[in-house]
């Protein structure tokens, strides 16, 4: 599951409350122990996607994500949306129609560390009559060339629904259901790829962003000024899953090492192993956090019933 485990013995290192530091430490050491990730963790990030698999797009097109935190999404629902950009709107991924759709995660558990999929009902790596993926963990999936997304979020298209690039194309990763999203609802994943911005950016609002490794959540994507959010991923090429290699920190909910993607040319025999996830979670070890919190427990106990005694 390219887990790290990553020790922090210095976690009340600077000045902290004497009443509240104890009752913090152990808060935050069962939280790190029980996989229970801080408030602020991205909860899910974007490790891998196919835009243009081999033959007819839909239902083939598929995202790879990787669970940041324990989820069970019965309880915790998440959403996806796709951009295909003709042209974007000031609606940004709430637009639906031809521009963007919905998916609504609603259903199965994952734990951090472990790689599931949402997209198109085929399950196949790389398009029609290719190898059979089914077995992994599908969390979501529509007949995307027959059905419209989730929430009444975009339009059925046998041709595809996500976007082949050139002008950039996006994909997002939201708390909550499609339903309940708005123009301004900020995701806690999200990513563009493409040859340029071009109409992706409209002249007012557009898409919101996160706080990540390539974006900032205080201006829209394609804001050339600082913030600057122009990044994009490699353009999509044709059979050609893009495979994002990163180092993601869930003590600190940041990046450790930035994305950065690569294209991997698929064929109908390709195996599994081919889209194997690359994104590396760093996590504290349990044992560390634990004994560094019990022993500012037992330091701040001491030190109360010194006082009371005197």
């Amino acid at each position: 599951m390219n887990i790290v485990p990553k020790s922090h013995h210095n976690i009340w290192s600077g000045p902290r409350s004497r009443c509240l530091a104890p009752v913090a430490g152990i808060a935050f050491a069962l939280g790190c122990f029980l996989g229970v990730a801080p408030a602020g963790a991205a909860g899910i990030v974007i490790s891998g996607y196919i835009a243009n698999p081999a033959g007819t797009d839909s239902p083939f097109e598929y995202v790879q994500l990787k669970a940041t935190q324990n989820i069970n999404f019965a309880v915790t629902p998440f959403s996806v949306v796709w951009a295909n950009n003709g042209t974007a709107t000031a609606n940004g991924w709430v637009n639906g129609g031809a521009i963007t759709y919905g998916f609504d995660l609603t259903s199965g558990t994952v734990l951090a560390g472990d790689v599931f999929y949402v997209g198109g009902s085929a399950k196949r790596i790389d398009g029609n009559n290719s190898t059979d993926i089914s077995t992994e963990n599908w969390i979501r999936t529509i007949d995307t060339g027959t059905v419209a997304g989730d929430g009444a979020l975009g339009n059925a298209n046998s041709a595809g629904v996500m976007g082949n690039g050139g002008t950039a194309d996006g994909i997002g990763v939201f708390q909550g259901l499609v339903s309940g999203l708005t123009s301004t609802t900020i995701p806690v994943d999200a990513l563009f790829f493409g040859g340029s911005i071009n109409t992706a950016k409209p002249v007012t609002g557009g898409y919101s962003m996160p706080d990540n490794d390539h974006y900032s959540s205080s201006a829209v994507f394609g804001n050339a000024a600082a913030p600057d959010n122009t990044f994009l991923f490699p353009d999509i090429v044709n059979n050609g899953y893009t495979q994002l290699t990163g180092t993601y920190n869930t003590l600190t909910n940041s990046w450790d090492a930035a994305r950065t993607g690569t294209n991997v040319i698929l064929s109908a025999s390709s195996p599994i192993s081919a889209i194997n996830s690359q994104i590396t979670l760093v996590v504290p070890e349990p044992s560390s956090i634990l004994l560094s919190a019990l022993a500012v427990v037992t330091v701040s106990a001491s030190a109360l019933r010194g006082r009371m005694i005197a």
